[in-house]
């Protein structure tokens, strides 16, 4: 299955550091990209992935603030349901030229955590096709905000089937993270067809 991490803008510094790759299992159909990690400037700059797809691509983001010195890990992505069952379950959809996006669970695994514990912000969503083979670029983003203030984010920029799609971004907390409740604006869209976002927290102990 052809899938397309659209190459970010590449911080020059981070590039020979950071630089990573990624594997392919067509079988499971579960990839895993080099994502970014280090606090570094207001949304952490961009680090160079491997190949995903059998394409160069890279996904931006950063931890700050009371994250900082934290990690976003890799990338994992898999397509769970196809576009027939897909359907089903958004009856209201109807197909059109255009494709739709739809959130169907987001959640943080484990709910609370201690400082340098892994997170995983995991997110279900469905995309809604006219037609089978047809793909549609998508832009996953999951913004993590702690006493009103942005203190990470994570973009993807990728292309995808019909059908219901499971991907997650594991976040490793830094060992003086601050303690309290997180809330993670977690949202997906793709062009000409809406945006979709919800919510939830995590709580640092």
């Amino acid at each position: 299955m052809r899938k397309t991490v659209c190459l970010a803008l590449i911080a020059a510094l981070l590039l020979a550091a950071l630089q990573g790759c990624a594997t392919t299992n067509q079988g499971a159909r579960e990839h895993e990209g080099a994502v970014v990690g280090a606090g570094v400037g207001a949304a952490g700059g961009a680090v160079i992935g491997g190949l995903v797809g059998g394409k160069r691509g890279a996904v931006v983001g950063g931890l700050l603030g009371a994250l900082t010195g934290g990690i976003l890990g890799d990338y994992h992505d898999r397509k769970e349901k196809g576009l027939a069952e897909t359907r089903q379950a958004h009856a209201e959809y109807s197909a059109t030229k255009d494709a739709r996006v739809r959130i169907e669970a987001v959640r943080s695994t484990p709910a609370v955590a201690g400082p340098g514990d892994t997170i995983e912000i995991r997110m279900t969503y469905a995309v809604l096709t006219p037609r089978e083979d047809l793909m549609v670029p998508v832009r996953e983003t999951r913004e993590i905000l702690f006493d009103g203030a942005r203190v990470g984010e994570a973009k993807v920029d990728i292309e995808r089937e019909g059908g219901t799609w499971r991907s997650v971004v594991p976040i490793t907390l830094p060992r003086d993270a601050r303690p309290g409740s997180y809330r993670v604006v977690a949202s997906v869209e793709t062009r000409g067809g809406g945006k979709d976002v919800e919510e939830i927290t995590f709580r640092v102990r």
